[in-house]
């Protein structure tokens, strides 16, 4: 079964805490938390750089393409 990857569910999927990935996209923690909420309003520099990060196409992430990727676990 396919699965809409969020920016959440990537993040966990990659084991990555909220602080190291705010970290490697050069943003505060905080705003990084406001992203997974809201990530529409992530600009294109903050969306290529995330998923550059977890080497995940960001219009998996952000554009709410159908992912391929085998899940066992929602989170």
């Amino acid at each position: 079964m396919e699965k809409v990857l969020t920016l959440k569910k990537a993040r966990v999927l990659a084991e990555v805490s909220q602080a190291d990935m705010a970290k490697a996209v050069g943003i505060s923690r905080g705003t990084y938390m406001k992203l997974e909420k809201n990530p529409d309003t992530a600009t294109i520099a903050q969306a290529k750089a995330i998923s550059s990060f977890l080497d995940i196409p960001y219009d998996e992430i952000f554009f709410g393409k159908r992912s391929t990727l085998s899940r066992e676990n929602d989170t």
